[in-house]
């Protein structure tokens, strides 16, 4: 493989002026840079970066650990933090581990070795404590709520959203409520807050016949509202945890003349805006650009807070 130095042997110049000429970093007159890039034509030279961000502790990457990119959810949050950093020029390498901790401890390992600079957490499986002892390579920021002050994060405050909601549609009565959600509670903060706030507002445990797992696209809607409405006929609100499920379910219900239940999705994206129905703000942007302010700055400012609100339609 050809190296700088034997770029300079034949140019016959100290290496440092090869990096120089390479890196518009430093002075090179045009004759000798002229002389230097024949050289690399005729050795067929390639410019190592990885290893000039390495040596010289630049590194310009954000690293962003995610679980799934078939998450609604997560893929807003991924392309949030995407925008944020490219508006402040900064690279981001996508991590996806689908909570699997060899992988995040492999990601891990990214910061460590100086391969990205800062890492943003989205979900993980790893406890935040271990994950936090990397902190000691670049910056970590985790898009949840802990309260560990020593821990950079955006606390994200969807529990009082869902009590909010629920105690809106007990005030109306609305008591009968099928939820299409995306993964069980062990698996999910979302789902264990969902369940968590129903039984604070109505004081018993959601019906096992009311729920539905594995919901993130339109045609995943329309198959688990029909399973509900088959076991609950008497359904008066359908909750989801995305607009694109909610919308399956919504022309479902059209279809079947069934378009007196509530739909409620999550995102407040164009189906819910375009289809007219409820659904729940959760400030994906905002998260992505406190995320990507957090890892970028070095100061001792730790938290920040998003809450998500209720976008009531019809």
């Amino acid at each position: 493989m050809v190296t700088i130095y034997d770029v300079a042997k034949r140019v016959g110049c100290a290496p440092s002026t090869i990096s120089k000429y390479i890196t518009k970093h430093g002075y090179v007159s045009q004759q000798l840079g002229q002389r230097i890039a024949l050289a690399i034509q005729e050795l067929d030279y390639h410019y190592n970066g990885m290893a000039r961000s390495l040596s010289t502790n630049t590194n310009n990457r954000i690293g962003i650990m995610v679980p799934f990119l078939n998450h609604p959810y997560f893929q807003g949050l991924v392309s949030a933090i995407s925008e944020a950093a490219t508006a402040v020029n900064k690279e981001v390498i996508i991590f996806p581990t689908k909570y699997d901790i060899n992988r995040e401890k492999h990601y891990l390992a990214e910061l460590e070795h100086q391969l990205i600079s800062g890492l943003i957490i989205t979900s993980h499986a790893l406890p935040y404590q271990e994950i936090a002892q990397y902190k000691r390579f670049g910056e970590i920021v985790f898009c949840e709520t802990l309260a560990d002050e020593s821990v950079k994060s955006v606390n994200i405050n969807r529990y009082s959203a869902f009590i909010d909601l629920f105690k809106t549609l007990k005030k109306n009565v609305k008591s009968n409520i099928g939820f299409l959600l995306i993964r069980p509670a062990k698996q999910s903060i979302t789902t264990r807050d969902t369940l968590k706030a129903y039984q604070e507002v109505f004081h018993s445990p959601i019906p096992s016949n009311s729920i539905q797992y594995h919901c993130c696209t339109a045609p995943d809607g329309q198959k688990a509202v029909a399973k509900i409405i088959k076991k609950n006929p008497q359904l008066q609100v359908l909750l989801t945890e995305g607009d694109a499920s909610a919308a399956g379910a919504f022309k479902y219900l059209q279809k079947i003349k069934h378009d007196h239940i509530m739909i409620i999705g999550q995102g407040n994206r164009l189906p819910s805006q375009l289809l007219n129905f409820s659904s729940i703000d959760q400030h994906i942007t905002q998260i992505g650009q406190k995320a990507v302010a957090l890892v970028l700055d070095h100061s001792a400012r730790k938290k920040e807070d998003v809450s998500f609100n209720i976008i009531w339609r019809k």
